[in-house]
């Protein structure tokens, strides 16, 4: 039996890292604004391809915490493909549910790092996602970003958990939250864990609030049994109707912050997975993200179940508190 089946897309990410003293390059403050001079060539300091998305993030990250995990996705027939598949089999992730749509290309992103913060250019592939029609019955799903026409498979896997009782994790993408749609809505009650940062849970919320304890209150009330709101520099928090915990970063040396969402996520539900409580859950969490921001790109830095415990042990004091 699977531990995890993740779902989403499998993308290029081709990451950029600007140089923080070239004047070529500036934020324009408060309007949080990353402007670069029109027409200009700039140098930068890092360029590198990687493959990329929630999904094969998630699923390598629990796969190297010696879980078994596979993948639902869809490519296109481009060179991207079997870049993405070579990947995950070496990573010890399944890849039978990975089918090609012909005539498309796969999803792409460009990543551009300043200062610390990324700025994402992404291209997702349109098409109407779905369900295989069969796959070994996993003990988890996990639902990451995909494009356009993810509604039918968000009734399908709504489906799929109420009948086979597998439990459900879920970080939604930029276009979910952008769109908002029913089908996102429909599926929140049927979800153990729901993962968003601050910016996307007001979104869902459609809130300017900034107190953590309102937005996880409301995201509550749209029915996942346990919300995880990350916050960058500031920490994570869980909230499962009772108490709010939170856990602060755990220290690390920032390089490029792609894809510490997704292995906070691992770390967070191969803690549970393994029968550890939400708490130890955040710190699980914590740990492996501050291991992945200290490369470029989302996957270098994941870790070992192992290496988490031994990190943990370097420092007793870093604890989870409740607020």
């Amino acid at each position: 039996m699977l531990d995890l089946l993740t779902i989403g897309d499998i993308k290029l990410d081709t990451f950029v890292v600007l140089d923080e003293d070239n004047e070529q390059c500036c934020l324009r403050m408060p309007d949080a604004k990353l402007c670069l001079d029109y027409g200009a060539k700039i140098n930068v300091k890092i360029v590198d391809s990687q493959i990329a998305g929630s999904a094969p993030n998630v699923a390598i990250g629990l796969s190297r915490m010696g879980k078994k995990t596979a993948v639902i996705s869809s490519m296109g027939e481009d060179t991207t493909r079997p870049l993405a598949l070579e990947v995950l089999k070496r990573e010890g992730v399944g890849t039978s549910f990975v089918e090609t749509v012909k005539g498309e290309k796969s999803t792409y992103s460009v990543v551009l790092n300043f200062r610390g913060e990324k700025t994402i250019l992404t291209g997702h592939i349109k098409h109407e996602y779905h369900l295989p029609t069969s796959f070994p019955k996993p003990k988890w799903m996990y639902v990451g970003e995909m494009g356009i026409g993810y509604e039918k498979l968000y009734r399908q896997v709504r489906d799929y958990a109420k009948k086979d009782g597998v439990r459900i994790a879920m970080n939604p993408g930029s276009v979910q939250i952008e769109e908002l749609k029913r089908a996102l809505f429909d599926l929140f009650p049927h979800l153990e864990v729901l993962f968003v940062n601050r910016e996307e849970a007001q979104a869902l919320c459609k809130s300017t609030a900034a107190e953590i304890h309102k937005l996880a209150g409301a995201l509550f009330e749209y029915g996942p049994k346990h919300v995880i709101i990350t916050d960058g520099v500031r920490g994570s928090y869980e909230y499962g109707g009772h108490e709010l915990r939170y856990c602060p970063i755990f220290p690390s040396k920032l390089v490029e912050a792609t894809g510490a969402g997704d292995a906070f996520a691992s770390g967070y539900l191969s803690a549970v997975m393994s029968g550890e409580s939400c708490a130890e859950g955040l710190r699980w969490g914590a740990v492996n993200a501050a291991s992945v921001v200290g490369f470029v790109g989302p996957q270098h830095g994941l870790l070992s179940k192992n290496e988490i415990k031994q990190r943990l042990e370097t420092r007793p004091k870093f604890r989870v508190k409740t607020i």
